[in-house]
């Protein structure tokens, strides 16, 4: 009998897995250049960890988890995303006890049960990092300056830096009653998930990738038209620092990312050479969530990296790689220089 791998898993083996350790190796130098430590955490965590973070009403947690009951009958899932997961340790270890800023980073499997697609797979590689204790824009400046260094060092060329701001509980409310009232007018044209959102969680409509709503988006308010003093100042900062730090940036006022813990800024590097999945990086700010797992008021701010979108796009740029009948002289012939 033969067997295959599950549909949506995939194999990595030489030449292509030296071009992740590449990337991994990059990433754990740069990342630790800016003070960031590295931090294990477990693939299966119980199941309200991601439902109290991610939020009931989106995709991942009504459509994607994999989620199961084990032996004892508790609710048990595989990591989708790898925010929830550190914080949980943060709180549960009190690390918030020792000085802050407190900076890590991790790397490891992601799971999700996702149509299988150009760059999407059920399990996937991400390398993400999380900074905890700083409320003022600086360390959200300088995140985004280390993805800058971290894809110039992997010669990675065209990526578009996008950046939001998403506001707080206080200036959201009136945001997403603005929404709800545009698509209200729009409801028989928009996909059924849409459509149930509408009510649960209006936002999440401008995250749809449905062609359809889409092109309802066309006009839709827009959320920096109604950002408090301090998120509106908090952005103006940022953009500031980002200009000062040499970040190339443009504003994308729809991207709301697809986590309902997101609080004041998002942002995401995406590549035009991806197709319609062409997100490499996303993240932003989650100054209530570790709050809300019980640890004290922290502000909070990381992002995610795909490995799979990101190797393919030095492969795709580097045919020689691609080619190459001696894997490991490949190696040896490093990325890029240190």
């Amino acid at each position: 009998m033969k067997y295959s791998a599950l549909k949506g898993a995939q194999d990595i083996y030489p030449p292509d897995v030296y071009i992740w350790q590449d990337v991994e190796n990059a990433a754990k130098v740069v990342f630790s250049v800016y003070g960031f430590q590295e931090i294990r955490a477990p693939i299966i965590e119980y199941t309200d960890v991601f439902i109290r973070s991610i939020g009931e009403t989106t995709d991942i947690v009504e459509k994607e988890m994999y989620t199961f009951s084990d032996k004892a009958g508790r609710s048990i899932t595989l990591r989708p995303e790898g925010t929830a997961p550190v914080v949980r340790c943060y709180v549960e270890n009190h690390l918030y006890n020792l000085p802050s800023p407190q900076k890590f980073f991790y790397s490891g499997p992601m799971f999700r049960y996702e149509r299988p697609q150009a760059g999407r797979y059920r399990q996937f590689f991400q390398i993400g990092v999380e900074a905890f204790g700083i409320a003022e824009p600086n360390i959200d400046a300088e995140i985004l300056s280390m993805l800058k260094l971290f894809f110039e060092k992997l010669s990675l060329k065209d990526l578009n830096f996008e950046v939001n701001s998403i506001g707080c509980e206080q200036c959201r409310p009136d945001y997403k009653i603005s929404v709800r009232d545009f698509f209200s007018t729009k409801i028989d044209s928009l996909c059924p998930d849409c459509k149930r959102r509408l009510d649960l969680n209006p936002l999440r409509i401008l995250d749809c990738k449905v062609d359809a709503c889409v092109k309802l988006k066309q006009g839709v308010p827009r959320v920096t038209d109604f950002l408090c003093n301090e998120c509106r100042g908090h952005f103006s900062k940022l953009l500031s620092l980002l200009e000062l730090l040499k970040v190339p940036y443009v504003i994308n006022p729809e991207m709301v990312r697809g986590l309902d813990y997101y609080t004041r800024t998002t942002f995401e590097v995406t590549s035009e050479n991806l197709g319609s999945q062409n997100a490499i990086a996303a993240g932003g700010r989650y100054d209530s969530l570790v709050e809300d797992f019980g640890g004290p008021p922290t502000p909070a701010v990381g992002f995610a990296l795909g490995m799979e979108r990101i190797t393919s796009l030095i492969i795709s740029g580097s045919e020689c790689f691609r080619h190459s009948k001696e894997p490991q002289s490949r190696y040896d012939q490093a990325l890029w220089p240190l």
